[in-house]
């Protein structure tokens, strides 16, 4: 389900339960390919690894919100995008080109945004680096 990004919010996600279902709520906050995707990963960690009693709204802190199950779910979305054995990898270069990082996304099945995106979080490329690789994500329905 796509929600609309709140202004001065930084919600990213949430995920909640329905009857017996689960719900993503997905705001596509900077509507870039490499947040949705971990934010998507994210969620889906809360409804398998925490079960129906853990209600998450992503980067928000709120009476009830569980540190280490937002660890725990990172941890998940982390993983299944690019592995740690991966991700060393892929930090064992010494440079990084466009040539480099499409190798390693054809290599481990992921998008170079990913790759990007995981460089940018870890401090080893700039956030100017890669830009041509966040595509947007258009969530209108």
């Amino acid at each position: 389900m796509h929600t609309p990004c709140l202004s001065g919010i930084g919600i990213h996600g949430a995920t909640r339960w329905a009857n017996n279902t689960p719900v993503i709520q997905l705001s596509g906050r900077w509507k870039r390919n490499d947040i949705f995707w971990f934010t998507f990963f994210h969620e889906i960690g809360h409804i398998l690894l925490h079960g129906k009693k853990y209600i998450s709204l992503e980067n928000i802190g709120f009476e009830g919100s569980n540190e280490e199950y937002e660890e725990e779910a990172d941890a998940f979305a982390s993983d299944l995008i690019l592995t740690k054995k991966e991700e060393e990898e892929i930090i064992s270069n010494e440079e990084f080109n466009e040539d480099i990082i499409l190798h390693y996304a054809e290599k481990f099945t992921t998008h170079p945004a990913s790759i990007i995106g995981r460089l940018h979080y870890k401090g080893i490329l700039s956030y100017k680096y890669g830009r041509e690789f966040f595509e947007p994500i258009d969530l209108s329905l």
